[in-house]
């Protein structure tokens, strides 16, 4: 079954749309990631003309975003605290803004 290009930059985007629904930055981060290399490694077999390999990567990245989506739920109904990563409504970028900036 051959996968199209599309169908595969459709579920790349929802899967990096699950991962930033993680209200956590580690694991928001470790979704986003993980997501980009899984792709990049289902880009590469493509490129070596390996269609199981794909078809396979393509049916393991769907169960992840299945598993992504219902943790990003479960993360999101729990509060925590930010991290020191996390900007705060205060500041842009990371650094604290100066009154009149």
């Amino acid at each position: 079954m051959s996968i199209g290009r599309s169908e595969v930059l459709a579920l790349y985007r929802n899967s990096l749309r699950a991962a930033q629904t993680f209200e956590t930055y580690n694991f928001r981060a470790y979704f986003y990631r993980r997501t980009r290399d899984r792709f990049r490694t289902v880009a590469n077999m493509a490129l070596a003309g390996d269609s199981q390999a794909v078809s396979q990567g393509v049916q393991e990245a769907r169960a992840e975003l299945s598993v992504m989506q219902r943790q990003g739920t479960l993360n999101s109904m729990f509060a925590h605290k930010r991290t020191v990563l996390e900007a705060s409504q205060n500041s842009a970028g990371g650094h604290r803004r100066r009154k009149g900036e």
